[in-house]
Protein backbone atom coordinates (compact mmCIF):
# COMPACT_ATOMS: atom_id res chain seq x y z
CA UNK A 1 0.00 0.00 0.00
CA UNK A 2 1.46 3.66 -0.96
CA UNK A 3 1.35 6.20 1.63
CA UNK A 4 -0.58 8.95 0.57
CA UNK A 5 0.30 12.45 -0.76
CA UNK A 6 0.66 14.89 2.27
CA UNK A 7 1.10 14.43 6.00
CA UNK A 8 -1.61 13.76 8.10
CA UNK A 9 -0.46 16.11 10.77
CA UNK A 10 1.03 19.54 10.30
CA UNK A 11 4.21 20.14 12.45
CA UNK A 12 5.08 23.50 14.96
CA UNK A 13 7.95 24.95 13.06
CA UNK A 14 10.59 26.44 15.53
CA UNK A 15 13.79 25.59 14.11
CA UNK A 16 15.41 26.36 10.68
CA UNK A 17 15.65 22.75 9.63
CA UNK A 18 11.88 22.50 10.72
CA UNK A 19 10.63 25.66 8.92
CA UNK A 20 12.72 24.88 5.95
CA UNK A 21 10.93 21.31 6.31
CA UNK A 22 7.57 22.36 6.41
CA UNK A 23 8.22 23.89 3.45
CA UNK A 24 9.51 20.83 1.53
CA UNK A 25 6.28 19.32 2.86
CA UNK A 26 4.22 22.43 1.77
CA UNK A 27 5.59 22.65 -2.28
CA UNK A 28 5.70 19.29 -2.58
CA UNK A 29 1.93 18.51 -1.49
CA UNK A 30 1.12 21.44 -4.04
CA UNK A 31 2.76 19.44 -6.75
CA UNK A 32 1.00 16.27 -5.69
CA UNK A 33 4.01 14.96 -5.82
CA UNK A 34 4.65 11.61 -3.63
CA UNK A 35 7.87 11.84 -1.02
CA UNK A 36 9.07 8.72 -3.46
CA UNK A 37 9.24 11.06 -6.59
CA UNK A 38 10.80 14.01 -4.87
CA UNK A 39 13.20 11.67 -3.20
CA UNK A 40 14.51 10.40 -6.96
CA UNK A 41 13.73 13.30 -8.65
CA UNK A 42 16.22 15.15 -6.40
CA UNK A 43 19.01 12.19 -5.95
CA UNK A 44 17.90 11.35 -2.34
CA UNK A 45 16.73 8.28 -0.19
CA UNK A 46 13.11 8.72 0.85
CA UNK A 47 14.67 7.92 4.44
CA UNK A 48 16.29 10.99 4.20
CA UNK A 49 14.03 12.96 2.28
CA UNK A 50 11.57 12.44 5.52
CA UNK A 51 13.97 13.76 7.64
CA UNK A 52 14.44 16.70 5.78
CA UNK A 53 10.81 17.36 5.76
CA UNK A 54 10.31 16.14 9.70
CA UNK A 55 13.11 18.92 10.54
CA UNK A 56 15.39 16.04 11.72
CA UNK A 57 18.40 15.98 9.14
CA UNK A 58 20.82 19.00 9.24
CA UNK A 59 20.75 19.88 5.93
CA UNK A 60 23.69 21.73 3.67
CA UNK A 61 23.52 24.40 1.33
CA UNK A 62 23.77 21.78 -1.31
CA UNK A 63 20.61 20.22 -0.29
CA UNK A 64 18.78 23.56 0.23
CA UNK A 65 20.20 24.25 -3.50
CA UNK A 66 18.61 20.80 -4.95
CA UNK A 67 15.25 21.28 -3.19
CA UNK A 68 14.75 25.08 -4.10
CA UNK A 69 16.03 24.24 -8.05
CA UNK A 70 13.68 21.84 -8.04
CA UNK A 71 10.93 24.16 -7.45
CA UNK A 72 12.26 27.02 -9.87
CA UNK A 73 13.17 28.86 -7.25
CA UNK A 74 16.37 30.55 -5.56
CA UNK A 75 17.80 29.39 -2.23
CA UNK A 76 16.50 33.31 -0.69
CA UNK A 77 13.28 33.00 -2.50
CA UNK A 78 12.48 29.08 -1.31
CA UNK A 79 13.31 30.64 2.34
CA UNK A 80 11.25 33.97 2.12
CA UNK A 81 8.29 31.08 1.10
CA UNK A 82 9.57 29.12 4.19
CA UNK A 83 9.48 32.28 6.71
CA UNK A 84 6.15 32.91 5.54
CA UNK A 85 4.59 29.41 5.80
CA UNK A 86 5.95 29.27 9.49
CA UNK A 87 4.22 32.78 10.52
CA UNK A 88 0.93 30.97 9.60
CA UNK A 89 -1.22 29.28 11.98
CA UNK A 90 -1.63 25.57 11.42
CA UNK A 91 -5.18 24.64 10.53
CA UNK A 92 -8.13 23.87 12.91
CA UNK A 93 -7.85 20.82 14.67
CA UNK A 94 -4.37 21.02 14.83
CA UNK A 95 -4.17 22.95 18.26
CA UNK A 96 -0.82 24.54 17.60
CA UNK A 97 0.57 27.61 16.25
CA UNK A 98 3.65 28.65 14.56
CA UNK A 99 6.49 30.59 15.67
CA UNK A 100 7.73 33.75 14.27
CA UNK A 101 11.46 33.69 14.38
CA UNK A 102 13.74 34.25 11.10
CA UNK A 103 16.50 32.25 10.15
CA UNK A 104 18.88 32.21 7.27
CA UNK A 105 21.79 29.86 5.92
Amino acid sequence: MTKPIGADVKRKSTTPNEVFGRAVTEMRIARQLSQVALAESLGYSTYYLGRVERGRANISCDVMAAVSNFFDMSIGQFWTYAERLSRNPIPKGANRHLGTRKFSC
